[in-house]
């Protein structure tokens, strides 16, 4: 009897186990992030003359393209070909030279905001609207602070600008005397460093599709601290697509 009730219990025990349900993972779902949509243009223009921009000091050229948003926080610019930004800040890390940027006013009374406002033939600036304090006017790109703008198709311009001049002995400090001449590249715009015009020269061409249009320049490197050996900067510019130095 007792064997009986012991085989009934183990039974009904194995009956248990194979109907119990194994727990199930729970899937879990991402959390969803908002995604703030960027404020429609509320105006676009065409500069059919040079812009001022504000307190800034800066001129943008003819051509350049400006959307003032909706909400009048910011214009939005796109400089034409040829044109390009300088920041101090970015232009080291970036490979080319950004040719977008935001122009925005900022308040310095917490909680308030300032207005953008554009005026042909005045230019931009900042409007106090709901703003507690004083407006001022920034240029950005990428959240880092643009200097001034900058006519690339001008090299000369380009390569006798302080800063640039700067960029280019921070990245040409360790040529070796020895060297005849060498190739490097300033915030995208190629050029060569020549110690030997001789040799350079003997090997240099500029060439645009065979035309005549592309001219080989150069600039006088200043001598930095410690130097004694004059170096010079050399660049093919011309009113032509792909003016470009090649040396063989």
């Amino acid at each position: 009897m007792k064997q009986n009730v012991m085989s009934a219990l183990c039974a009904m025990i194995v009956l248990m186990a194979c109907n119990k349900k194994e727990p199930q993972p729970v899937e879990k779902s991402n959390p969803v992030v908002r995604q703030e949509l960027p404020v429609e243009c509320g105006k676009e223009i065409i500069a059919d003359k040079p812009v001022k921009v504000g307190e800034t000091g800066m001129i943008l050229p003819v051509g350049t393209k400006l959307c003032i948003t909706t909400d009048n926080l910011e214009v939005r610019v796109e400089l034409p070909q040829g044109f390009a930004f300088l920041s101090n800040d970015l232009n080291t890390t970036e490979r080319a030279l950004p040719y977008f940027g935001t122009y925005a006013c900022y308040c310095s009374g917490a909680g308030s905001a300032c207005n953008v406002f554009y005026g042909d033939g005045l230019g931009f600036g900042c409007l106090q609207s709901s703003c507690t304090g004083s407006c001022t006017g920034k240029f950005t790109y990428k959240g880092y602070s643009v200097e001034r703008v900058i006519n690339l198709a001008d090299k000369a311009e380009f390569f006798n600008a302080a800063d640039i001049q700067q960029e280019i002995h921070l990245l040409t400090k360790d040529v070796s005397p020895l060297e005849a001449y060498g190739k490097f590249s300033v915030m995208g715009i190629p050029f060569y460093l020549v110690q030997d015009e001789r040799a350079f020269l003997a090997k240099a061409t500029c060439d645009c599709e065979g035309t005549q249009a592309c001219k080989l320049k150069t600039i006088s490197q200043p001598l930095a601290k410690g130097e004694t050996i004059s170096k010079k900067i050399y660049y093919c510019e011309g009113a032509c697509n792909g003016c470009e130095l090649t040396v063989n």
